[in-house]
């Protein structure tokens, strides 16, 4: 004799596959109770009694790997994209500009280097230079207190 609210094999796969993809999305086990007790006009705690003593574990397996798909769906993925020819040509193109900017910017600063060993060394010409005009004035005004 069986009970008249006996569960029925139809609704203990309804109950596993509705629990199954709730946690597959990222919902819980208790919203998935309260949408099958709906369905077959069921409490939320019946249906939860149902999956913990019978149904879930004749569905471990699928339940893990509901599990896992939701853990991976959680994982930020990489974005696909559509690459025409053009985006190619484009993209190696911005490389090229970027290697030639390089060896501009090289350049350009064994041009400061270069610029900068001159400006020193006209530096140095120059203090000579102011040296020696310091020295014909000191000459010129003793020459001149002397012809006094």
């Amino acid at each position: 004799m069986t009970r008249q609210d006996a569960w029925t094999e139809e609704e203990d796969v309804l109950l596993a596959e509705t629990v199954i993809a709730f946690v597959r999305e990222g919902s819980t086990q208790l919203r998935a109770f309260e949408e099958v007790g709906k369905k077959l006009s069921r409490t939320a705690a019946a249906c939860g009694f149902r999956w913990n003593a019978y149904v879930r574990k004749q569905y471990e397996e699928a339940l893990e790997l509901a599990k896992q798909q939701r853990k991976k769906k959680k994982e930020p993925q990489p974005a696909e994209r559509n690459m025409t020819l053009q985006d190619v040509i484009s993209f190696l193109q911005t490389l090229q500009q970027r290697g030639e900017g390089q060896q501009e910017i090289e350049q350009l600063r064994e041009q400061v280097r270069t610029l900068q060993k001159e400006k020193e060394e006209l530096e140095k010409k120059l203090q000579a230079v102011q040296q020696e005009y310091q020295t014909v004035m000191h000459i010129l005004e003793r020459a001149r207190q002397l012809s006094v």
